[in-house]
């Protein structure tokens, strides 16, 4: 871009702060999944059972006026019960000094998600990148969905997984990340997927990436004999949250098993066998590309960016908190793409005028948009890969 106006990134941000606060002001819902953690806090502090009391909300939901009304139905506390130990620590604290800290270090991890990955810019692309940066804030379903504001602790477990991972690939140091993404695991396990991103960045990562997803396992099986009980309850809170809402994610595997279930079909198994064949596509490609990172073809710039995409269509359920932390790498990978077209600025007027139309698509229909953000997911990710693997000078490094 040759006109470049210092000002203009500073503008785009305060347009974005001043676009959320306005979001909140017309009584938007926010903070909903912060308040199911709290719930779940003053129930272990409470000396009750949290998986309980939250389905017990949810039945007198059934019977009030507020269902009537088609208030927003209440969702409950659905981590294993693993993570009570730690709520039940934190509860001690004073209510509104919880609240001020979470807030803080939500804040905080969502700035380090969108610094860490704006450091991957190239050095050509660093006024771009910084245009491009309160972009997350506005990806489409994310603000309209109440994602960023909605206080899921999937936003402080990505702020620290990705400042372990500017640990790793600046100073080649991994044990932060593992023990990162253990963490994240012990509330979300499908985040063990995140354990490809060493594998892809580094050498001899194998046995500690095994390691830590045995260690996951075995955390998890635990539970099972340690807090019977609660483990029971705990998935009786899944199942009833999948009873009315069902959503598959924006995933390739969740839109298509969304695909057969709308037809009424049997999903559950298909979309397994989806998901492992896929997955093992989009993992091997990433590991034959990664030797030629690996072995310095490719900068960590250009790998890194189209790695974490792979890394991202691995997640077996793609909820819009789990996109958003890669929603800048999709931008850099699809700036790329533009300018290596003979027309970038009439692909760039394009590609803005489809933006406006999926924001307003995604107003109306939340299935059209995970349809759209799955396709848009699979472009960039499959037009990058072949972009990078043309950029390679001597292919027999990736033979």
């Amino acid at each position: 871009m040759r006109l470049r106006l210092p000002l203009l990134p500073p503008l785009l941000w305060v347009l974005a702060l001043i676009g959320i606060l306005c979001w909140i002001a017309v009584d938007q819902p926010i903070a909903w999944d912060f308040h199911v953690m709290q719930r779940a806090m003053l129930s272990v502090r409470a000396g009750s059972d949290p998986y309980l009391n939250d389905i017990a909300t949810q039945d007198a939901y059934q019977h009030s006026s507020a269902a009537l009304r088609g208030d927003p139905r209440p969702f409950g506390y659905v981590y294993p019960p693993i993570t009570l130990p730690l709520l039940r620590l934190i509860a001690r604290g004073p209510e509104r000094l919880v609240q001020f800290l979470y807030w803080m270090l939500y804040a905080l991890m969502v700035l380090t998600q969108l610094i860490v990955a704006r450091r991957l810019a190239m050095r050509e692309e660093e006024y771009v990148a910084d245009l491009l940066l309160p972009v997350p804030l506005f990806f489409p379903g994310l603000l309209l969905f109440d994602s960023v504001l909605g206080g899921n602790i999937a936003f402080i477990l990505f702020g620290l997984v990705f400042l372990a991972c500017w640990q790793g690939w600046t100073w080649g140091r991994w044990a932060f990340f593992y023990a990162a993404v253990l963490l994240s695991s012990c509330f979300k396990m499908p985040y063990l997927t995140l354990l490809a991103i060493p594998l892809f960045s580094a050498r001899r990562q194998w046995l500690p990436a095994c390691g830590t997803a045995a260690a996951a396992i075995g955390l998890f099986t635990m539970q099972i004999w340690l807090w019977p009980d609660l483990f029971q309850h705990y998935l009786l809170a899944i199942n009833r949250v999948f009873s009315f809402n069902n959503d598959f994610g924006s995933g390739p595997a969740g839109r298509f098993g969304a695909s057969l279930a709308a037809l009424g079909l049997p999903y559950t198994l298909p979309s397994a066998f989806f998901y492992l064949a896929t997955s093992l596509v989009i993992f091997f490609s990433l590991y034959r590309l990664s030797r030629a990172f690996q072995t310095g073809y490719v900068t960590r710039e250009q790998w890194i960016p189209l790695m974490m995409l792979g890394v991202l269509l691995l997640n077996p359920r793609l909820i819009e908190y789990e996109i958003f932390p890669f929603t800048f790498f999709m931008a850099i990978v699809a700036y790329r793409l533009i300018t290596s077209t003979k027309r970038p600025r009439l692909i760039s007027a394009a590609a803005l005028t489809g933006w406006i139309a999926a924001n307003c698509a995604a107003e109306f229909s939340r299935t059209f948009w995970k349809n759209c953000e799955c396709a848009l997911l699979l472009t960039l990710f499959l037009l990058g890969y072949r972009q990078l693997l043309r950029s390679i000078d001597g292919q027999s490094v990736i033979s």
